[in-house]
């Protein structure tokens, strides 16, 4: 096992930073994984990857991740330590049960209403000016205020609502600075309490809409208080920045290759496929991060027990062994299904896969039908190889 970890190759995170795709690809043919400068081991090929989502010896990382950053305490802190994402066992299987139930197909039917509605919104305000900033125009936006649709947050509520969870997610992002994870336990701490008198409202108003359902399943599981909100603070963070970054990124992908825009824009029923496939090329959440509890052997190598393991959503979704031309964005590619690795895998599976994907969808039939014309100004750099990725800015422009 010692021969093995020495000859591993050790990958460092500036590498990374600058080009993740060209760094992964000189690893994946002769390695598995490799070990990352910062500590911890990257999985690199599609089928480790997807198999080892649902390895008993890879655990969710509890509170592993704010005390690697210095945080032991606070809302942050409790985003780990009560969360459905980070738990394991029984403890993960009733805090996400509530939520996964609260998520039927009305609700999801009701969620696309809110998505069309804020998107034709957010492209209505900046119409007449015939150009728009993507990412902080209608990327960043979109996924939280149809979230707030849901939400039933009021109208007079808002932007504040939005800019708060947009300061709270900061932490998530890649390296962020003390000033903004200073910044994020404020936000995530207006965030909890607006969240509370939420779920106060509608305990008190009886309401048959997303969270008072919630509630009810979340009583029936026993989940204390700091449970039933911590998890929907999860489903706003989960919701919200992995689908900004790939949003943004299946938009640049099909201006990139006009005719395949034009194809999607005179038949929407290709959406799902420009989504699938965008999500592929540059998904918006950079992997899965796990605790080896026992050593695992891949092809003849040891990834040993007792580190943090990332397993690269990545790497795996451009491994040429299982996909042809992986650099080349191909919406009509046949094995277009096994870009749901992007969402997980195994008992942690994204919990609201369902809702992801209906942003994405509604997001980009949305430009595609009030924007046939739009046109790409720049390509933005895409960065993150670890947990939430973030992209640069990126303009568009159409004809008015």
């Amino acid at each position: 096992m010692l021969d093995n970890i020495r000859t591993i190759p050790v990958v460092s995170s500036a590498d990374l930073d600058a080009d993740v795709h060209s760094t992964f690809a000189r690893y994946r043919s002769s390695f598995p994984f490799v070990t990352l400068d910062t500590g911890g081991s990257i999985v690199l090929r599609h089928d480790d990857v997807a198999r080892l989502m649902s390895d008993s010896r890879l655990q969710a990382t509890d509170i592993a991740m704010p005390v690697q950053a210095g945080i032991t305490e606070g809302v942050l802190y409790d985003i780990f330590a009560h969360g459905m994402l980070t738990a394991n066992g029984e403890v993960h299987a009733r805090r996400r049960s509530a939520i996964s139930r609260a998520l039927a197909n009305q609700v999801l039917d009701r969620f696309r209403q809110h998505l069309r509605q804020a998107a034709t919104a957010l492209i209505d305000a900046s119409y007449e000016s015939g150009r728009l900033e993507l990412a902080s125009g209608y990327a960043a936006k979109l996924p939280i205020l149809a979230l707030a649709g849901l939400l039933e947050v009021p109208d007079a509520d808002l932007p504040a609502f939005p800019r708060d969870v947009y300061a709270m997610n900061a932490f998530f992002r890649p390296n962020p600075s003390e000033d903004a994870v200073a910044d994020a336990e404020t936000a995530a701490l207006r965030v909890r309490n607006y969240l509370d008198a939420l779920l106060a409202k509608a305990e008190a108003n009886q309401s048959q809409g997303f969270l008072a359902q919630y509630l009810r399943f979340a009583e029936d599981d026993e989940l204390s208080r700091s449970e039933v909100l911590v998890q929907i603070i999860q489903l706003i963070i989960g919701g919200t920045e992995s689908v900004r970054t790939a949003l943004i990124a299946q938009t640049v992908q099909l201006l990139s290759h006009p005719d395949q825009w034009r194809s999607v824009c005179a038949d929407p029923t290709l959406v799902a496929n420009a989504v699938a496939e965008g999500m592929r090329l540059e998904p918006g959440i950079a992997g899965v991060v796990r605790v080896s509890v026992q050593d695992i052997e891949l092809d003849g190598w040891t990834l040993p027990a007792g580190q943090l393991v990332l397993l690269s959503a990545i790497s795996a979704l451009r491994d040429d062994r299982v996909f042809d031309r992986p650099d080349v964005f191909d919406m009509l590619r046949p094995n277009l299904r096994l870009t749901r690795l992007a969402f997980g895998g195994g008992a942690h599976k994204c919990v609201a896969e369902a809702m992801g994907r209906a942003e994405l969808e509604e997001g980009l039939l949305i430009l595609a039908e009030r924007l046939p014309g739009l046109e790409l100004e720049n390509v933005p750099a895409f960065q993150g190889h670890m947990f939430v990725r973030k992209a640069g800015e990126c303009w568009v422009r159409w004809e008015r």
